[in-house]
Order: C-alpha cells, then sequence, then structure tokens
C-alpha cells in the first residue's frame, strides 16, 4: 500500500505510545482514523491530537479482551466511513515477575489482552475485509520477546511467542489476497507499558526488588521513530518490523545457534 490518503485506518492502543505514534503518523499521510483504547478520556485527547494533525477522527472506548467490544468498534468503523484499510492490533500489557510467581489472573489477563486481542482484532475485520476486495493491511504487535526468552518476563513471553506464529500464519493465509501482514516487533520503547497497567500488583511479588520500569534510556525508542518503521513496512509488504535491528540479530542469531546445534548433532 503506497497511497494512505483518504484511507480508513483502526488502530487499537491508540491512546498512548505505539497507537498514538501510528494514529499520528497516518493522520500525516491523510488516512481517517478509528482509534480504540480502553481508556477513554486519554483517547480523547489522542483523538483531538490527531484532528488537529488534518485527520478525521473518531475515538471508540473498546475492550480488546470481549469479541463483542471489537466487533462495536468494527460496526463503527464502517458505520462511519464505510470501509476499513488498515488494522494495527496493537493493544498490550506487560507483568514482569517470575512466571512461577504469576497467578492465574496474571495469565488470563496478559492472554485476554496480548494474543485474544490480536485475535478478536482478526476476527471483527479480517472477513469483511476480504469481502470488500480493496487493498488493505494488517499489522499486529508482537515484541522482540516473541522470538526468545527472557527473565521474569515468562508470561509476557508466552503471549508474545503466540503473536508471532499467529501472525506468521495469518500472513500465509491471506498470501494471494489483497491483504498484507505486517508484525511489529518492538524492543525497548518509550510507551509506558511497565508502568500502565490495570493490575500493578503483579510487578513486584514476594519481595522480589526488581524496578517496575527499565531506566535503560541510551536503548530506549521514541515510539514515533517506531511508528515510521511501520509505516514503511505497510508501503513495503514486509512481513517483519523490528525497532532495534541490530539488539534482535544478536539475540535471536543466539537462539538460531542454540537450535542449530541440536539439529546438526
Amino acid at each position: 500500500m503506497k497511497d494512505f490518503k483518504g484511507k480508513t485506518a483502526v488502530i487499537t492502543g491508540a491512546a498512548s505510545g505505539i497507537g498514538r505514534a501510528m494514529s499520528l503518523a497516518l493522520a500525516d499521510r491523510g488516512a481517517k482514523l478509528v482509534m480504540a483504547d480502553v481508556k477513554a478520556e486519554p483517547l480523547e485527547a489522542a483523538r483531538q491530537e490527531a484532528e488537529v494533525r488534518g485527520a478525521e477522527a473518531i475515538g471508540v472506548q473498546t475492550d480488546v479482551t470481549k469479541q463483542a467490544s471489537v466487533e462495536a468498534l468494527a460496526d463503527a468503523a464502517w458505520e462511519r466511513f464505510g470501509a476499513v484499510h488498515i488494522v494495527h492490533n496493537n493493544a498490550g500489557v506487560l507483568i514482569r515477575a517470575p512466571m512461577l510467581d504469576a497467578d492465574e489472573k496474571d495469565w488470563e489477563w496478559i492472554l485476554a489482552v496480548n494474543l485474544w486481542g490480536v485475535i478478536h482484532g482478526i476476527r471483527a475485520f479480517v472477513q469483511r475485509m476480504l469481502a470488500a476486495g480493496a487493498e488493505g493491511h494488517i499489522v499486529n504487535t508482537a515484541s522482540e520477546a516473541g522470538h526468545f526468552a527472557g527473565d521474569l518476563y515468562g508470561v509476557y513471553n508466552t503471549s508474545k511467542f503466540a503473536v508471532v506464529g499467529l501472525t506468521e500464519s495469518l500472513a500465509r493465509e491471506l498470501r494471494n489476497t489483497p491483504l498484507g501482514v505486517s508484525m511489529l516487533c518492538p524492543g525497548q520503547v518509550e510507551t509506558g507499558i511497565f508502568t500502565n497497567t490495570s493490575r500493578p500488583d503483579a510487578f513486584r511479588r514476594h519481595g522480589d526488588d526488581v524496578p517496575v520500569e527499565r531506566r535503560d534510556t541510551d536503548n530506549a525508542m521514541e515510539p514515533a521513530d517506531v511508528a515510521a518503521k511501520v509505516v514503511a513496512a505497510i508501503e513495503t509488504g514486509e512481513l517483519y518490523v523490528f525497532s532495534h535491528e541490530d539488539e534482535a540479530r544478536a539475540l535471536i542469531g543466539k537462539r538460531h545457534e542454540r537450535l542449530m546445534r541440536v539439529l546438526d548433532g
């Protein structure tokens, strides 16, 4: 997809971070926006910011953990604009704690947002987009953490590994259709995900003194720079989008080497 002018884009998690940055980047390119988030007030502030950029934008409060809520988001998009061309299933949450300390609600919450949020987005939008027959694109936000394991991220890793597999499978199923697929795999981005959570108690367990938020500011990327990479991937039809290419190459390379050592005997 080369031309975004007049196209309709739906972005979840649009009130902050990468979702907000994607909304603004697409606004600058002339897209119409359907911005979704579970938090109404920050969503409206982000919508107004997109509107200032010249975009026709609506905000739809949406709980991506519920299929009915995402279906209502799709209905609102088609009712307002008559078509959907880009869907970015971006909403995500994080728990940083030992996996064995996570309780059932932690698992349910992370998987409901990070994995089922993407599944609900695919189910609500893709068939309708295919039926319309127009050129379009699906973006799912996974993570670097969907390609290798990390200490204290076991629950999060599980959700993001699943999104990687889901998105690769979706790309295969849609390869002979007008819909492209991209998978965003960010490293550390200044999104506030470490503190922007409905379960803050989950970050500290059994005296764990690991800081809630990482402070590796030298390695952190701004959301706007990540959004620019995603827009470029939509333009070229690229499946994989890494925010920190060198870091990802090193970490994924180590995992690949371990696997190949086993397979090579």
